[in-house]
């Protein structure tokens, strides 16, 4: 959860509103068909597996449940599985990035 600021500045012991990122996305006029935070992860989820990240791995970046005989047997926490997948993600994040075609600049609303 992201902390929620007062007027001033400060950041408070509470956090946003549950819909504060989905009302700010549909502020934005991106170009694009609307989106959520949610589809982030989808969009996540899916260059992980193209990066070559195995299945289980990638979900666990994700903290999903593996559920069924996997959840029972299955304790290794892939933290450094994990960690090597994210490293992954960020790098290619970074290279798109660094694309001046790939990026597309926020203007702040009129």
């Amino acid at each position: 959860m992201l902390p929620a600021r007062n007027g001033r500045g400060r950041y408070l012991k509470s956090h946003i509103c549950t819909s504060t990122l989905n009302a700010a996305l549909a502020r934005c006029a991106f170009g694009i068909r609307a989106f959520s935070p949610h589809d982030l992860r989808s969009t996540a989820r899916s260059h992980l597996a193209a990066l070559g990240v195995p299945p289980l791995v990638a979900e666990r970046c994700l903290n999903h449940s593996l559920g069924g005989l996997v959840a029972v047997y299955d304790k290794h926490d892939y933290l450094d599985e994990r960690r090597a997948a994210l490293e992954k993600w960020a790098a290619l994040l970074t290279e798109l990035e660094g694309r001046p075609d790939n990026v597309v600049p926020l203007r702040a609303a009129a």
